[in-house]
């Protein structure tokens, strides 16, 4: 998504009638509904035109009244439905009010954390046929470090790229895991010029980025490094079975970047089979598969998929942090031996 482009088009068109907001970027998803509330209420009578709708399921009697209210002077009405999961919709009065939005009214539909519409439903069918139905996930890279180095700005520091792009690796790309960074960044900062290191010195790790240091210590030979960075992963908020996901999920990365480069079809290729839009980020991770053997991811893999299994199991004798410790043996004797 071009998002500065959509604004662009509201800015230009202004807004429709009916708009629904999904996906992990909820720092843009508000900055949009923003967007839209202001441009409905430009001309009108204020606050007067606005209203929301907190919570799962809408009443469909309070969605009927939203819509049937008219605009004062002028203007549009605007219909906020926050945290609406479209999914479990079943009340034919919500469903039959959202089928027919009135010309003077626009309604924006945000859905819960971490739910996207299902495509199969008749009910989702019809708000995207009537409105807009937009994911925002993070941003193209390029956009993601202009926006960054307007936030450093504005605390009087200048970013350099290299530890931007350090910055997106290791605390995501997600706008509203950035913001805080960033702060705790300028904070720390003494003088005016952020370097890598004082990104390295504050800046919090998301698991995948110490599940691919562990990966990239592994690769190098460096098993005490992974140990490291497996304790760092098991010290963090997250369960057992979500870092094994996540350890998973980076060895895939790796075995696909390998893929590309046996098959010399390049970064390029590479960047499109994993989806990966940053190009820090893509560096990396095909330099650490350059020191794995296309055979020693294969088996890792699988290994992966082997200590999935044994995690559902019942009555495992392997605690799920022990299972993982020896997931780490094992990587490294697979390495050994590659």
């Amino acid at each position: 998504m071009n998002y500065s482009a959509l604004k662009k088009e509201i800015s230009r068109d202004g807004p429709g009638r009916l708009y629904m907001l999904w996906g992990p970027e909820d720092y843009l998803i508000a900055d949009f509904t923003e967007t839209l509330r202001q441009a409905c209420l430009e001309g009108g009578a204020g606050e007067f035109d606005a209203k929301r709708l907190d919570g799962p399921m809408p009443d469909g009697r309070d969605v009927e009244e939203a819509l049937d209210a008219m605009p004062f002077f002028g203007g549009r009405t605007f219909l906020e439905l926050r945290g609406f999961d479209v999914n479990k919709a079943r009340e034919e009065r919500l469903i039959k009010a959202l089928s027919d939005v009135p010309e003077w009214c626009t309604v924006v539909i945000t859905l819960p954390v971490g739910v996207s519409p299902d495509g199969r439903l008749s009910f989702v069918k019809q708000l995207k046929a009537t409105g807009k139905a937009l994911e925002f996930t993070a941003q193209e890279q390029d956009l993601l470090v202009k926006w960054m180095v307007r936030r450093f700005a504005s605390a009087g520091k200048q970013a350099d790229r290299e530890a931007l792009d350090r910055l997106t690796f290791l605390s995501g790309e997600l706008m509203n895991r950035l913001i805080p960074e960033i702060d705790k960044i300028c904070a720390y900062t003494k003088g005016e010029r952020v370097t890598v290191r004082e990104v390295e010195a504050v800046a919090h790790h998301i698991p995948e980025a110490d599940a691919f240091e562990m990966t990239n210590c592994i690769a190098n030979r460096d098993f005490d490094g992974a140990a490291h960075y497996l304790s760092e992963l098991l010290a963090g908020d997250a369960e057992p079975v979500e870092i094994l996901s996540v350890i998973g999920w980076q060895i895939r990365q790796l075995y696909g970047a390998k893929i590309a480069m046996e098959t010399g079809r390049g970064t390029a290729y590479a960047k499109e089979l994993l989806g990966i839009s940053n190009d820090y980020r893509l560096r990396k991770l095909m330099k650490t598969a350059e020191n794995f053997t296309l055979r020693a991811l294969t088996s890792d893999v699988r290994l992966v998929a082997e200590y999935c299994m044994r995690t559902r199991e019942q009555g495992t004798a392997l605690t799920e942090t022990e299972a993982l410790k020896e997931l780490l043996i094992r990587f490294a004797m697979e390495s050994r031996h590659a």
